[in-house]
């Protein structure tokens, strides 16, 4: 009887595979949040090269980042090297990590019509056996690879920092030739040495594809059924798309992915290109991993992306249509108000179309495919920190592309048109073609950014809100744009931030009213947690009244204020400039950039022309030297003439320094 009955259960669990139903031999239970991280995203080959003996060889290997062409071959990051440089990430005060697609990839695609091959391997999205680890990250023998990647998770949750691997369901590499019943796999004749013709067994089926051709993206829009459906099952530039109607193809893939996450415990999956996948597909695929997940669904159109974003579909989806507001409105001050373009009115409009999901949305101001923001906002680290400080405050998860905190845009400073993959993916450590370094970014810990962003972390640690709040738009202006955090639920409820951001190139001030949702009281303190010697007190009739300097930010929580600091207002008088160059303060301390014209504070605002004013909190009773310079978007500086000016910061009250240039 019992093998009877171990031969009907074998029976029905070969059926359910049939019909491509995921048999899973273990329970799995439902998918974790990951709402309260912050990711630091790496790509694993620019990042830090820890073990040379992994490296790739002869051709498909370059050192320097000298020409465009360097950027599309392989530069020697590996999961060694991401260990090797846990205290740096740790420094910053991420809890999360997003690392590149672990999977061996396709090291040489096939020949296009000039018969040019490049090598893919380096970003890990061309795939070549989905059930190996990757031998450039980890090491030509394959189990040696595997415990590699397993330390590094090791590693990371020993430090209180998550994994999130990189998974890519939707394609393996670019083999197959031809469409249809003429779909089919290239002999070796002609190939670079080492060159694969096919993807590993059991992925080197035809049939698991569906062999229609290139997606035409010019068919993309609008959307309809029928581009959804060319995007679902035709080829993503070239690289194989795999039918999931198949249950063979779709087993196959979902084991090759789990099989990750059961070995290394890794937390949470991003998915790439999910928008070339059904959402009750991706979502079965979740399901089966048991880990949140994100996708990549590479689109500005909130009421496209929802469908897979939700309780049938994935936890969250990177929020392309935010950075593409994040880009309009803070590198390129645009209009917040504008419902008729993409600007954060517009978006968070529509964040009702998220549901309960609306705080899984994963944030970022950049990634590996698009320009870096630095290079999009012409070099200005305020409208940097500006972004940063948005991202880290406003509803979702934070994510930041690795080298954002060393102050570099695009390695060549000009902006890529289309996908970003060449001079935005510069590397970590930086050499010449020889393999000499150059510069060593991993040394610079005391950039403002670095040291920003470890504070956004801290703030996010100790307030809840700013991870599982509500968001609350307070006032929306053509450069003026505030919102409310607040927990209206559990342990820490009627905690609440109020965030107020500026894109003008002036000063501005806001009066705005309490939420009616707030437990705020008349006569409460608020004080700025970025600053503490900033507050503003809640009236009588429920308002508070904001003031911020050009491309900035203020975030107030109840408390209060700091008397460690005095606010000192600069004036300077007859500072003529031209168009796009502006007035900036710069001294011996740290709030004043150490005499560093990169990091001096500003810029001024100018309501009288050409007199310009700036007020900054500056430690009290500290004595300071300081002089004015102006500075242009391409970083250009003019210093004022003259000896510095001396001066000594008073213990209460506040203090007033004029400058005539």
């Amino acid at each position: 009887m019992k093998k009877r009955i171990t031969a009907l259960v074998s029976l029905v669990l070969s059926c359910l595979l049939l019909f491509g139903v995921c048999v899973q031999s273990q329970k799995v239970e439902a998918a974790t949040s990951i709402r309260a991280e912050s990711i630091y995203q790496i790509m694993v080959d620019r990042f830090y090269d820890g073990d040379t003996s992994n490296n790739a060889t002869g051709e498909a290997f370059r050192n320097g980042e000298s020409s465009q062409d360097d950027f599309r071959y392989m530069h020697g990051g590996d999961w060694q090297g991401v260990i090797d440089q846990l205290p740096y990430i740790k420094g910053m005060g991420y809890t999360a990590i997003w690392i590149s697609p672990v999977s061996d990839p396709q090291l040489w695609s096939v020949p296009d019509s000039t018969g040019k091959q490049w090598p893919c391997a380096y970003h890990g999205y061309n795939v070549y056996d989905p059930n190996r680890a990757n031998r450039y990250f980890g090491s030509a023998n394959p189990q040696l690879s595997k415990e590699k990647l397993k330390e590094l998770v090791d590693k990371c949750h020993q430090n209180g920092i998550k994994v999130i691997l990189d998974v890519v369901p939707n394609h393996v590499g670019d083999y197959l030739q031809g469409t249809g019943s003429g779909a089919h796999y290239i002999s070796n004749g002609g190939l670079k040495k080492g060159s694969q013709v096919q993807p590993a067994a059991p992925f080197n089926n035809v049939n698991w594809y569906h062999n229609k051709g290139d997606i035409d993206f010019s068919k993309e829009l609008p959307h309809t059924s029928s581009s959804t459906q060319m995007l679902e099952d035709h080829d993503l530039g070239g690289l194989d798309d795999i039918d999931f109607d198949n249950p063979d193809a779709k087993q196959a893939v979902f084991d090759s992915i789990k099989s990750w996450f059961t070995y290394t415990g890794a937390d949470a999956a991003r998915v790439d290109a999910a928008k070339c996948m059904k959402p009750s597909d991706i979502h079965a695929l979740q399901e089966y991993l048991g880990v949140a997940t994100f996708g990549e669904n590479f689109d500005m159109d909130s009421n496209f992306i929802k469908d897979w974003v939700g309780d049938n579909a994935e936890t969250g989806m990177l929020d392309f249509p935010l950075f593409q507001a994040i880009v309009n409105d803070f590198a390129y001050g645009q209009n917040f108000d504008n419902t008729s373009e993409i600007s954060l009115k517009k978006v968070f409009d529509q964040d009702y179309l998220y549901g309960t999901h609306v705080n899984d949305m994963v944030t970022f101001i950049d990634n590996h495919d698009r320009n870096r923001f630095l290079t999009e906002a012409g070099g200005d680290v305020s409208k940097l920190h500006n972004a940063l400080t948005f991202i880290f405050t406003a509803r979702g998860i934070p994510s930041v592309f690795q080298g954002t905190e060393q102050n570099k845009g695009n390695a060549n400073g000009q902006t890529i048109s289309g996908i970003a993959d060449t001079w935005n993916r510069w590397c970590m450590v930086q050499k010449d073609s020889k393999g000499n370094v150059i510069h060593n970014y991993f040394n610079d810990t005391n950039t403002n950014t670095y040291q920003l962003i470890a504070k956004l972390n801290q703030l996010r640690s100790k307030y809840e809100a700013l991870g599982n709040g509500t968001q609350r738009e307070m006032w929306s202006s053509p450069h003026f744009y505030a919102f409310s955090r607040r927990m209206d639920t559990g342990s820490n409820s009627g905690q609440e931030l109020i965030c107020a951001f500026s894109n003008s190139s002036s000063m501005q001030t806001v009066t705005m009213p309490i939420r009616a949702e707030s437990t705020l009281e008349a006569g409460t303190t608020l004080v700025n947690v970025m600053d503490p010697s900033d507050s503003v007190v809640v009236t009588s009739n429920k308002k508070i009244t904001i003031s911020l300097n050009a491309n900035s930010s203020k975030i107030y929580a109840v408390g209060k204020p700091s008397t460690d600091k005095i606010p000192v207002t600069f004036t300077i008088n007859n500072a003529t400039t031209f168009y796009g160059q502006n007035v900036y303060i710069v001294g011996n301390t740290a709030e004043l950039g150490n005499w560093d014209p990169k990091y001096a504070v500003g810029p001024a605002a100018c309501p009288n022309y050409p007199t310009w004013t700036i007020t900054v909190n500056l430690p009290a009773g500290k004595a300071i030297e300081v002089k004015a310079i102006k500075k242009d978007p391409s970083g250009n500086v003019v210093w004022e003439d003259g000896s510095n000016h001396s001066y000594t910061i008073p213990t209460a009250g506040s203090g007033n320094i004029t400058i005539n240039w």
